[in-house]
């Protein structure tokens, strides 16, 4: 190939959804190949199963007593069996992709496998698999990981939490990892709709265990309970626990003072598979579940919002709260947020509280009824579109690639 023009496989999983990743990876293709880059991606099918690993057989009973151990066990053996030899470069995506057998690796790292690492004691106490059977998966995860991680030529992390992941787990030097910064992804007006205190407050959200949705279902219910401070909340997104959230909200329609436990760790610490689902909308609940919705029904939600909270337990970036900042819109994330609180205290457009239904009730009581707070808040965020661009994010491409010639 030309000279600076390389062939550059992307490898990815596919577990048969779009979502803020697959959207993200489309526009740095992009960016690859406004390069000069020839760009061809791997797709590993993620949900085949069962099936034999490493010639093993798998009964399908044996598949169902752990899925997520052993479609990675499966997803590894796909990755270090493609044949990669015609690529100059490979771009890793989620794992375990960055296990790929080739001298010239670039990993676009968000996370490892997350309940095998950062989640992996909450994991266990949290009872979906036998807290024996997770230890042992989870040692055998990470002693598969390290195995190859070394070959890895360049890492580009998507924020510090990302890059504090390598550093903790695998010993990652600073001097082989960089930052990627995302641009959101959705199309905002140059001058977005002036912000009005009587929208909804919005969450943008897959409804999944890190997520911790739960925890602003609740917070709902508080609001209601305050004098003149009912509010609509409209959760946007689906996911896998989207029925059992919903389930919640149905209990604390008949038992409000759920809403106030002490103890906010029990609205999402529970296994689904025991507790009660629901799919539809209870009476007399100030929360409403839109499910998906198009590009243009999310766009207006963020425009109509007054609020809008991102309560996630250590995200890998938060790419919806830095559409809302784009929007305009005041953010609230958790203390214990990770990459969320990293665009918090970048950007100054948004506020960190405690992982409560309390604190985020307050918070959004906060950023209501304090004029000066909230006129700081929305100033900062008009500032956010020239920070966050994708021309910064093409120049740190460009520099995790020439990286991997080192």
């Amino acid at each position: 190939m030309t000279k600076g023009r390389l062939k550059i496989a992307v490898v990815k999983p596919d577990y048969g959804v779009t979502g803020g990743f697959e959207r993200l990876l489309e526009r740095i293709v992009g960016l690859l190949v406004e390069d000069g880059h020839q760009v061809e991606e791997q797709a590993l099918p993620a949900l085949l199963w069962p099936r034999a690993v490493w010639g093993n057989s798998t009964a399908a009973k044996v598949w169902r007593e752990y899925p997520g151990f052993f479609t990675y066990a499966a997803l590894v053996e796909d990755v270090r069996r493609l044949d990669l030899s015609r690529y100059d470069l490979v771009l890793s995506t989620q794992p375990p992709t960055f296990l790929a057998d080739h001298p010239r690796v670039l990993a676009l790292f968000y996370h490892q496998a997350r309940v095998f690492y950062d989640l992996s004691e909450r994991y266990g106490r949290m009872g979906e698999i036998p807290p024996r059977l997770h230890q042992i998966a989870g040692q055998e995860v990470q002693a598969i990981d390290r195995a190859f991680v070394g070959n890895v030529k360049h890492w580009l992390a998507g924020s510090s939490e990302c890059s504090s992941r390598l550093a903790e787990y695998w010993s990652i030097p600073a001097s082989r990892t960089s930052l990627l910064h995302a641009p959101a992804l959705t199309e905002v007006p140059e001058d977005p709709p002036a912000w009005s205190p009587h929208g909804p407050i919005v969450c943008v959200s897959r409804h999944e265990w890190p997520k911790r949705t739960e925890l602003l279902v609740a917070t709902g219910h508080l609001l209601a309970g305050r004098p003149g401070r009912g509010r609509t909340i409209e959760f946007i997104g689906t996911g896998g626990r989207l029925d059992f959230v919903r389930g919640l909200d149905e209990r604390i329609v008949a038992d409000p003072s759920l809403a106030a436990d002490p103890n906010p760790e029990r609205f999402w610490m529970q296994a689904v598979r025991d507790q009660k689902t629901r799919r539809t909308q209870p009476e007399g609940s100030p929360n409403r579940f839109l499910g998906n919705v198009s590009d243009d029904e999310r766009n207006r939600a963020y425009a109509a919002a007054s609020v809008v909270v991102a309560p996630a337990f250590r995200e890998d970036y938060g790419l919806t709260a830095l559409e809302a900042m784009l929007w305009q819109r005041p953010v609230i994330v958790c203390r214990d947020g990770g990459g969320l609180v990293d665009l918090v205290e970048e950007t100054g457009a948004g506020l960190v509280v405690d992982p409560t239904p309390k604190a985020l009730a307050d918070g959004i009581e906060q950023i209501l009824g304090d004029d000066q707070l909230r006129a700081g808040i929305l100033e900062r965020a008009r500032d956010v579109p020239h920070s966050f661009t994708w021309a910064r994010a093409a120049a740190q491409l460009r520099h995790g690639i020439a990286a991997t010639a080192v």
